[in-house]
């Protein structure tokens, strides 16, 4: 009888567990990332008897967690690159409706400023149209500075949640780290016994923490649970934590950089980093918003030197030479923070038509500099000055260190300081500065043309110059233009073989120009200053040609066609993004839902579970009541 009530008991303990562990699960059936429990019954020890063993009937062998690695890891995967995508097209999607989204976008300001450039050229002494040029020339600069404002608050936006997203990996990491000490001491203190509730809270944190950053997690024997970050930076070893942290670039005052403290910053923080949130982060910066700062610089750089440059050529209707129409541009460059030398290089813009939308590093190795264009690692060596896609440095002040090294880009600030130089409609120098006269008596055909000013620098000429045809002018029988006035000397000019045209240039005064036709011994061109500029168009023509001349990236782009293609560049990596991102997170809804198919609570199969048991338990319960039975039978045949 001792034995019925001992399997009775052993009985009634096994299936209230259950009842237990079936009410838990029925209680969490809604607990985000909660794992349905089992208990594992095995049988009790048997009594041994001089006919053999007898049983004593069940008892509970522990609690089981519904539990899948490979699902798990699947959902950890893909939670990490679904986050990534996400926040990359949330950041690419605003710049994109900022480049295309409106009708006055930045091309249209561009062809607007242009058109006004094309009315003053056809109405050179109007001071309306001059006025309205200077009023579409302000709102091109405003355009250009509103977006530049746009993406620098967006940069201070990326800053922002770099910080914030490593201040809750870091809050993550504690978490997780404290769990493994709790896990690890109820394991010790419970004989191997696994603490499910614990197990289930570690993992909703890792799943967090793979929506932040990619992360590869190692099971250990006592129950702890390492956490690498990236390409496998340590994160969580059992209880000891690494926090990651964040400090500005070296060289770049205005990009926060994610390190791990005691480390050098990571120049690629993909490295560090990874996937989720804080590389999409990451990527947006390097692919989008970087790439549009510089493309949006480069042409307000373009515009500014290209105009400028024209503009100083001509003479204004106060018949004075023309000054910046927009405010000249200085190029930064940013020395690394451990620089130990003194050099304080310097960059001077020769040619914007060469400059490329990247970032260009200078390095010192001791013995000389290098200096690479980083986009595709193109460089130039020496001493200095080095000269780089129209960029010449000069490294000639101060003393270099080897491992000293700079960061210059052209294009990044130019946007915003992109400006209008002056607010005299009377000082736009539509004119040509230089004016030709043919003698009255010229008898011949022959012309002079094409004149065009290639530097200001030395003009207003001293005095007109003559070019007079003498068919003997550099020995018998060799024709040419003998010069007075300027550069003097004599021209070679063969009217049997060059009358289609043939050009000279005045380098020393910066002149241009093509002589033509067949002139007679004696016909002569004069080249002098022009003395009223009211009705001369010919220099504002000139830089209305600009707007259709390939004057940006190596010379294969005009101002529009550039700022198309950084519109299309935006729009394909962010809908290549969004499909992305749709992809992804369809997968993740699938993983999710195979994942908690295993794992998660049935609630059907927990009521059938829960009335097996219950009819389980009443049917031990009913052994107790036979062993009583059988006990009052004994009590009874003894009174």
């Amino acid at each position: 009888m001792p034995d019925l009530l001992k399997v009775a008991a052993n009985s009634l303990q096994s299936w209230q567990q259950a009842l237990n562990t079936t009410g838990h699960n029925i209680a969490n059936a809604n607990t985000e990332g909660y794992s349905r429990q089992s208990v594992q019954f095995e049988t009790a020890d048997p009594r041994v008897f001089g006919f053999g063993f007898v049983g004593q009937g069940s008892k509970v062998s522990g609690i089981e967690r519904s539990h899948n690695e490979f699902l798990s890891s699947q959902v950890q995967e893909l939670t990490s690159s679904s986050a990534r995508y996400q926040v990359f097209t949330e950041f690419s999607s605003r710049v994109d409706d900022v480049l295309a989204g409106s009708e006055n976008n930045l091309n249209s300001s561009i062809q607007k400023f242009f058109n006004a450039v094309s009315e003053v050229a056809g109405s050179p002494g109007s001071l309306p149209e001059r006025q309205v040029l200077l009023g579409e020339a302000s709102n091109l600069v405003d355009r250009q500075q509103s977006y530049h404002r746009l993406l620098q608050d967006l940069n201070e936006e990326v800053n922002s949640r770099i910080r914030s997203g490593v201040n809750e990996i870091n809050n993550l990491s504690d978490s997780i780290g404290a769990i493994n000490k709790q896990i690890t001491s109820a394991i010790a203190s419970s004989n191997g016994a696994t603490p499910n509730d614990l197990l289930d809270q570690r993992d909703r944190l890792i799943e967090q923490l793979s929506r932040k950053v990619t992360i590869t997690t190692v099971d250990q024997n006592d129950g702890s649970l390492n956490v690498l970050v990236g390409k496998g930076q340590p994160l969580v070893i059992g209880s000891q934590i690494t926090h990651l942290d964040t400090r500005f670039s070296a060289t770049d005052s205005t990009r926060i950089e994610v390190t791990v403290p005691g480390q050098v910053a990571a120049s690629d923080s993909s490295q560090l980093i990874g996937g989720g949130e804080l590389q999409g982060v990451i990527d947006f910066r390097s692919r989008i918003l970087n790439p549009a700062l510089d493309k949006l610089g480069l042409i307000a750089l373009g515009i500014s030197e290209t105009v400028n440059e024209h503009h100083l050529k001509g003479i204004d209707l106060n018949g004075d030479m023309g000054n910046n129409f927009f405010n000249s541009t200085t190029v930064p460059i940013a020395g690394d923070t451990r620089n130990i030398g003194t050099t304080t290089p310097s960059v001077v813009i020769n040619d914007v038509t060469q400059i490329r939308a990247s970032d260009y590093t200078l390095a010192y190795d001791g013995s000389q500099w290098q200096l690479t264009r980083m986009a595709d690692n193109t460089s130039v060596s020496g001493t200095g000055p080095l000269v780089l896609d129209g960029l010449s440095v000069d490294v000639s002040s101060g003393v270099p260190v080897a491992g000293d090294s700079f960061v210059l880009n052209a294009a990044r600030t130019a946007a915003s300081t992109f400006s209008l130089a002056i607010s005299d409609p009377r000082k736009i120098a539509a004119a040509n500065p230089l004016l030709t006269n043919s003698t009255l008596s010229n008898a011949g055909s022959a012309q002079l043309q094409n004149l065009t000013v290639a530097s200001a620098n030395s003009l207003p000429l001293a005095g007109p110059i003559t070019l007079t045809y003498n068919p003997d002018a550099l020995g018998a029988g060799i024709p040419g233009y003998d010069v007075s006035g300027g550069p003097g000397g004599t021209l070679a000019y063969a009217p049997t073989t060059e009358s289609l045209g043939k050009s000279f240039s005045f380098a020393g005064i910066g002149i241009d120009f093509e002589l033509s036709g067949i002139p007679q011994n004696g016909d002569s061109f004069t080249i002098g200053n022009n003395s009223s500029a009211v009705g001369d168009n010919r220099n504002m023509q000139s830089i209305a040609e600009l707007q259709f001349q390939s004057k940006l990236n190596g010379g294969n782009d005009s101002f529009q066609d550039f700022y198309s293609s950084l519109v299309a560049q935006v729009g394909v990596i962010s809908n290549q993004a969004n499909a992305n991102y749709e992809i992804e997170t369809s997968l993740l809804q699938q993983a999710t839902s195979y994942r908690d198919n295993v794992i998660g609570v049935n609630l059907d199969e927990e009521a059938a579970n829960l009335l097996r048991f219950q009819q389980a338990y009443q049917a031990s319960a009913q052994l107790v009541k036979v062993a009583d039975d059988m006990f009052q039978i004994l009590i009874n045949s003894i009174r």
